[in-house]
């Protein structure tokens, strides 16, 4: 089940939201003022979900660091 964050536009409250699959298109009222004026924020979940994944991390020498120069500081 998807956790939504959203903000108020009436009292700028920021609260999430667990949101079944068949509340989809429901946008919920604010628990603060009771508002409906409410927008969906973009989660750091979702705004990293675009990075590309392909690229490893990178590993020095030791296979812990990523010391480029080949000294280690785990040493």
């Amino acid at each position: 089940m998807p956790l939504y964050e959203y903000v108020c536009t009436s009292c700028n409250n920021e609260f999430e939201e667990l949101s079944p699959s068949t509340s989809r298109g429901r946008t919920p009222a604010c628990p603060e003022c009771g508002s409906d004026s409410v927008n969906r924020k973009l989660s750091v979940f979702a705004a990293r979900e675009g990075m590309n994944r392909s690229a490893p991390a990178p590993i020095g020498p030791c296979g812990q660091c990523c010391s480029p120069d080949g000294t280690c500081p785990m040493n």
